[in-house]
C-alpha cells in the first residue's frame, strides 16, 4: 500500500513537542501512527488523547488546542489517503482552529448567561460551522 504523506506530521509534530510538558500524556501518541493507515484508528487516537486530557484533569485552552490538533492530524491524514487538494487542508485546519476563540466566546458569555442558552450558543455555532465547511467543500 502505498500512499502520500504530505501535511499530517505537521499537526502531530507539534502536538508532541506540547505533550513533552506532560510527561503523562506522551503515551498516547503511541497511537497516533495508527492514523496513516485508517480513519477508525485515527479517531481512537483522537478518543485516547480526549480521555488522557480528562483522566489529567487538563482543560481550558491547552487541552482545546491539543483536541484541535489530533482532529486536525486525523483530518489531515484522511486528505493525504485521499489526495486531497490543498484547499481542503486549509479548510480544515481553520474550522478547527476556530474553535479557539469560540471557546473564548462562549466563556465570555457564560458569566452573563444561563449555563442552558450558552449551551444551545455553542451548539448553534458549531453547527453553522459545520454547514459552512460543508458548502465550502461541496462540488
Amino acid at each position: 500500500m502505498k500512499f502520500g504523506i504530505r501535511f499530517s506530521p505537521i499537526p502531530l509534530v507539534i502536538m508532541a513537542f506540547i505533550l513533552l510538558g506532560y510527561k503523562d500524556l506522551l503515551s498516547v501518541l503511541a497511537l497516533a501512527p495508527l492514523a496513516f493507515f485508517s480513519y477508525f484508528f485515527g479517531t481512537l487516537f483522537l478518543v485516547a488523547l480526549i480521555g488522557f486530557l480528562v483522566y489529567y484533569k487538563l482543560g481550558g485552552i491547552e487541552g482545546l488546542f491539543l483536541v484541535v490538533l489530533g482532529l486536525i492530524f486525523i483530518e489531515s491524514a484522511y486528505l493525504d489517503r485521499e489526495k486531497a487538494p490543498r484547499e481542503h487542508y486549509l479548510i480544515v485546519t481553520v474550522a478547527s482552529i476556530l474553535a479557539i476563540p469560540t471557546y473564548i466566546l462562549i466563556g465570555g458569555l457564560s458569566t452573563v448567561m444561563p449555563k442552558f442558552e450558552v449551551t444551545a450558543i455553542a451548539v448553534l455555532v458549531l453547527i453553522s460551522l459545520y454547514l459552512f465547511s460543508k458548502m465550502v467543500t461541496s462540488d
